[in-house]
């Protein structure tokens, strides 16, 4: 059994998001910034970012945000359907998340921007973690 000691860190948190993400939503998963190179052949990616983690002495709380990645249409317009199937594939894998005895999480709230830079839409999915 994993004690509460081992489980608390920042690494252990992205890693055990990064499982649920990967190949699950996306086969490109990075965690506190997005590489610098996104290949032609993508469509789609996502950022594990841990914006907090407070110590509570017996647990932690927090607040990660998931940032899903969609590559836009020829046109430049927000490739609506592509950005739907991510959250429902995050969805699922947050689904997942609940059987375990370690990581609560919850929906907090999204927003929706776009990065000027990369030129792609991305929504941020805001959540809630408790780490027992």
């Amino acid at each position: 059994m994993i004690t509460y000691k081992e489980v608390f860190s920042v690494s252990k948190l992205e890693a055990y998001l990064y499982s649920l993400i990967y190949k699950n939503v996306s086969d490109h998963v990075f965690a506190g910034t997005l590489g610098d190179t996104i290949k032609e052949s993508w469509n789609d990616m996502v950022l594990i970012d841990c914006v907090r983690l407070d110590d509570k002495d017996a647990l932690a709380n927090g607040i990660v945000n998931i940032y899903l990645y969609a590559r836009p249409k020829g046109d430049g317009s927000k490739n609506v359907t592509l950005m739907s199937s991510l959250e429902r594939k995050l969805n699922t894998a947050l689904k997942n998340a609940e059987q375990d005895e370690h990581f609560i999480i919850n929906r907090n709230s999204f927003y929706q921007d776009y990065d000027s830079n990369r030129k792609w839409h991305f929504n941020v999915i805001v959540l809630n973690v408790t780490v027992i």
